[in-house]
């Protein structure tokens, strides 16, 4: 397929700097995702790969080529937007036939890309007469029908139900290392990224925070942005007082002091502000008290479906709901703590 090299990107809009030095390469048939929450650059960043924005500076590369003022129908690519982009008033096939060039294997192209997509018998079909999980399958196929060197999807399963959604997650994994597809997956949900992603990208206002394997986006952050932006934290900002023999001891804002061992390594002095990051799934619920804990008290615990949750308050009234067992027996009121494991915690200064 195609190998993209993004190199010193910049776009504003207006007085708004939307995208800030953007430097990605993209390898060939792999599957590249870039996720971030709204208004951070990652669909802009995707529109210019594809042409249908430009830079204000930076070149964009495919296969060592610079495309950067190569208009978009001119360099190879597929896309899939959010809202299907389907032409009403044309059935299935005719939606598809519409972006072939070579029409005399057009019967045969149309043929194929809806087989895989698993629409050959819709291809009669009218949009109206299609579900939405139809519809965005509609627009693969046709994305698929162009033959791209690379493949672009702009957040092509937000407006699905979750049980269509994860299907046609699956199916675009398959589809695209099935076909060795060069593609380039914009999302803001991350349960889309780290499923699919070779690699992923986290940008913040214009910004690459990291790029790097999905375990290390995880296990690895490497701005506090990261950290917290990926999984389900807990966030407590507070003083740090000073490193111990295993650790560090901070004070943390309204609710003491508590000694931990952090993942990260992290300069400090005495009276620096810093973030304290945790991951939910990483705090233990204790009876007694640890000195690498933070005393909660239980405020309610349910069952929902199959999973049942406590949840806590902290002194300086901070929320907590974590996934427990269903056997734990603590009840509204009481007094326990919340453990943070060795390595499982990230401090940052701020």
């Amino acid at each position: 397929m195609v190998t993209v090299d993004i190199k010193d990107l910049n776009k504003n809009f207006g007085k708004i700097q939307v995208l800030k030095n953007i430097n990605l390469k993209i390898n060939d048939g792999e599957l590249f995702v870039i996720i971030g929450p709204s208004g951070s650059g990652k669909s802009t960043l995707l529109r210019i790969i594809a042409g249908l924005e430009s830079a204000d500076s930076g070149n964009v590369l495919f296969d060592g080529v610079d495309v950067t003022t190569i208009p978009p129908n001119k360099r190879g690519i597929g896309m899939v937007f959010q809202d299907y982009a389907i032409w009403p008033h044309m059935t299935v096939e005719e939606n598809i036939r519409f972006v072939i060039k070579n029409k005399n294997d057009e019967e045969e192209i149309i043929k194929d890309v809806l087989e895989t997509v698993g629409l050959l018998s819709k291809r009669k079909n009218r949009p109206t007469e299609l579900s939405g999980g139809e519809l965005q399958r509609v627009a693969i196929a046709r994305a698929l029908a162009v033959k791209p060197k690379l493949f672009l999807m702009d957040e092509p399963l937000s407006n699905l139900d979750e049980k269509i959604r994860k299907e046609l997650l699956v199916e675009i994994l398959d589809i695209v290392k099935e076909n060795h597809l060069t593609t380039l997956f914009v999302t803001h949900s991350q349960e889309e990224a780290f499923e699919i992603g070779d690699r992923i990208a986290v940008i913040n206002k214009g910004v690459i925070e990291q790029t790097g394997i999905p375990d290390d986006i995880i296990n690895n952050p490497n701005t506090s942005f990261v950290a917290r932006f990926i999984g389900d934290n807990l966030v407590l900002e507070g003083t740090f007082i000073r490193y111990e023999e295993n650790g560090v001891e901070i004070d943390l804002d309204g609710i003491g002091n508590i000694k931990i061992n952090p993942k990260n390594s992290v300069s400090l002095s005495r009276d620096d502000k810093i973030m304290l990051i945790v991951r939910m799934n990483d705090l233990k619920i204790s009876g007694s008290k640890p000195e690498n804990s933070i005393k909660v008290k239980v405020i309610s615990k349910k069952s929902i479906k199959d999973k049942t949750k406590a949840y806590f308050e902290t002194p300086n009234l901070t929320r907590i709901a974590l996934e427990i067992n269903s056997s734990w027996n603590g009840t509204s009121d009481q007094t326990v703590y919340l453990e943070i494991p060795e390595k499982r915690s990230f401090i940052y200064k701020l």
